[in-house]
């Protein structure tokens, strides 16, 4: 019995023989092809991680340069801000400076106003007007440029303020001869029916209180006149004919 099995055995191997050695061959291949497949794999696998890495390093950047602009644009703000914040405050002083100028203006101006001294001592008998006015000197409708100050012939008239002397003339009608000073501040004075020996020059600096002339009757109405010796007084604002009682007060 044993032998015939033996003997099967061995008729097995030697007409299977050949099919046993090509399996165990395909399957050392197969194990080789198993292996070689893993190890192309891992190498496959390698460039993804370093792909991913790339990718990372791109990102970061990305997100560097997207972190750089926010700030240059935060940057920007915050100069645009403080622009603003220094145009405002210029805007601010340079208003404080305005306000500060035209309040000394106004400080020069109102000194001016109460220094004005009186040009001759009297009375005042007509006032300045800018309406319509019946003249009963001359019997004509008009207005009336100055003040009219009665005094008598020969009484000095006095500078108001300091000032440059802009002319001294004699038209020989209605103011006869006169003198203007100019005070600045766009302030000038006008001093009419002066005496003609008048010794005061075109040019001269006088100063407050100056005797500068004398009532006359060099007025081409003296002889007319209802009211008598007097000096016509007029004061000028930016060459402007104003209430010469703002300046001056006879009250």
């Amino acid at each position: 019995m044993d032998k015939k099995i033996k003997q099967k055995t061995t008729n097995f191997f030697k007409r299977e023989g050949f099919y046993v050695v090509l399996f165990v061959c395909l399957c050392i291949v197969s194990t080789i092809a198993v292996v070689t497949v893993k190890g192309n794999k891992s190498t496959r696998d390698e460039p993804p991680s370093v792909q991913h890495e790339d990718d990372l390093r791109l990102s970061e950047g990305h997100e560097s340069k997207e972190m750089d602009v926010i700030n240059n644009a935060l940057q920007v703000k915050d100069n645009n801000k403080k622009s603003e914040e220094a145009l405002k405050a210029e805007e601010k002083n340079d208003k404080t400076s305005v306000a500060a100028e035209s309040k000394d203006t106004a400080t020069v101006s109102k000194s001016v106003d109460t220094k004005f001294g009186k040009p001759v001592e009297g009375s005042l008998v007509r006032q300045f007007t800018e309406e319509t006015i019946f003249c009963d000197t001359l019997g004509t409708w008009r207005t009336r440029s100055g003040v009219d100050i009665k005094a008598d012939i020969g009484e000095k008239v006095l500078a108001v303020s300091d000032g440059v002397v802009e002319k001294v003339e004699n038209d020989n009608t209605e103011f006869g001869r006169y003198m203007v000073i100019d005070h600045k501040n766009g302030l000038k004075t006008l001093y009419s029916n002066l005496e003609d020996t008048v010794q005061i020059k075109q040019g001269q600096k006088i100063s407050k209180g100056q005797e500068i002339g004398k009532v006359g009757k060099t007025a081409g109405n003296y002889s007319e006149e209802k009211y008598g010796d007097h000096l016509h007084f007029e004061v000028l604002k930016d060459n402007i004919k104003v209430d010469p009682e703002k300046y001056v007060s006879y009250k």
